[in-house]
């Protein structure tokens, strides 16, 4: 015979289902339920602890449901480091002219820096002026008040500089899923306009903000080759030195050759 405390406890574990092992199907639609709510992408771990389950009976199931609605109009997504629901890619024209979204736009500086420290972070506001070539005070509190970048810190040098990195919103916003993902730089100047379109087409992106990323891209890559070229120049003005230096000796052995 149960305890009056046995029995309340018995009947909340049998309303709301939260003691009870779920497995299969039913895991599965609750994982379903649990990613749909969310408005934000949902780590495997903290669907795996809400539904009361274990990873390694998650992880399947995710991927399951990423399979089941890879043909439908609504796709789950793996994006900065979590899992969401969003609506197809394809479907992006369509779904703009119903809700009509304001977009995000980031000019051409903006994004300049943005690629700069999502490529070479953790990087301080100085080294991001040098590979630029002007001041990007502005464009870096855009996208830290936008959540794009964000200050991981000091660096530990004369001035203590502040060190800037991206933030989960960078992932969700370019829809990665983590930094590994994005693109190389040989990816981006080896874009055909065929590719380009294709790009549009898939992602829903206008080809401006695609010819500003490849823009942004290409900057950072001129900005390498400069430094590459200044360090050459540094080393044939080394070299050349080092030849004045040899013809001096020469003129003296000669001098006091002729003594």
């Amino acid at each position: 015979m149960m305890t009056q405390t046995e029995a309340q406890s018995h009947e909340m574990n049998s309303d709301d289902g939260a003691s009870v092992a779920l497995s299969g199907e039913s895991l599965k639609n609750v994982l379903e339920s649990l990613i749909f709510v969310s408005d934000e992408p949902v780590t495997p771990k903290k669907l795996a602890r809400a539904a009361r389950a274990t990873l390694a009976e998650v992880q399947p199931l995710l991927d399951e449901l990423v399979a089941d609605y890879a043909h439908r109009g609504v796709h789950l997504y793996y994006v900065a480091g979590g899992y969401q629901f969003r609506s197809a890619r394809e479907s992006a024209d369509f779904i703009k002219t119903l809700v009509a979204p304001k977009p995000v736009r980031l000019t051409r500086a903006q994004l300049e820096t943005l690629a700069i420290i999502a490529y070479r972070q953790p990087i301080t506001r100085p080294e991001v002026d040098d590979v630029r070539g002007v001041d990007s005070g502005s464009s870096l509190k855009v996208l830290t008040d936008r959540g794009l970048v964000k200050i991981l810190g000091r660096k530990d040098e004369p001035g203590r500089p502040l060190v800037y990195g991206t933030t989960p919103q960078f992932l969700e916003f370019f829809g990665l899923g983590s930094l590994k993902d994005l693109p190389t730089l040989r990816e981006f100047s080896d874009l055909t306009d065929e590719h380009r379109a294709l790009f549009e087409r898939k992602t829903g992106e206008s080809i401006d903000i695609a010819a500003a990323e490849l823009a942004a891209a290409q900057a950072l890559e001129q900005a390498e080759e400069e430094l590459l070229a200044q360090e050459e120049a540094a080393r044939a003005a080394a070299d050349a030195l080092t030849d004045d230096d040899d013809d001096e000796h020469d003129e003296e052995d000669e001098e006091e050759d002729d003594e």
